[in-house]
């Protein structure tokens, strides 16, 4: 009999048999199979499957789901999300990529928007981003260029030298 944990050292899989019962937050970095049955939360840095006889009870997130049993929560797919047929789905379903196969059941919405994916990467935007200021910015000609808000100060007034302003008695 093979050893169903031997993949290799390139890929690690685990498998949750039929009989076992998981309560509780499950978080985990190699491919996850699921034959039995989860209760609470899943945290996926990898692929998730739910087989056949899988029962997920939780809110499972994963880089790439694939369910063929039952799941009861909503699933976050980072990249795809695959409900194959006999499946029963009662949650929602928030990926860039769906996939409903014929005979699934399906009850809940689909967001195929990525702002789950853009609020993990906000922190990183927010500390990116620079103050504002009314600072003129240098050119390379060494001349100055005024900013946005004082550009828009200067047109609200009246300039004398400006004869496209000027009117004309």
């Amino acid at each position: 009999m093979q050893n169903p944990y031997d993949n290799g050292k390139e890929h690690s899989s685990s498998i949750l048999g039929p009989t076992l019962k998981f309560k509780g937050e499950l978080k985990a970095e190699e491919d996850l199979l699921v034959h039995g049955k989860i209760e609470g939360s899943i945290k996926h840095s990898s692929n998730l499957k739910v087989g056949k006889s899988g029962k997920i009870y939780a809110e499972v997130e994963a880089k790439y789901i694939e369910v063929h049993g039952s799941v009861k929560g909503d699933l976050k797919g980072r990249k795809a999300v695959v409900v194959k047929e006999g499946a029963n789905i009662s949650g929602n379903i928030f990926s860039p990529s769906v996939s409903l196969h014929e005979a699934a059941k399906f009850n809940g919405s689909i967001d195929m928007s990525e702002k789950e994916a853009a609020k993990a990467e906000a922190p990183k935007a927010q500390r990116q981003e620079k103050p504002a200021g009314k600072k003129a910015e240098a050119k390379p000609d060494g001349s100055q260029q005024q900013n946005a808000q004082s550009a828009n100060d200067a047109d609200a007034k009246p300039n004398p030298d400006d004869k496209s302003n000027a009117s004309v008695a």
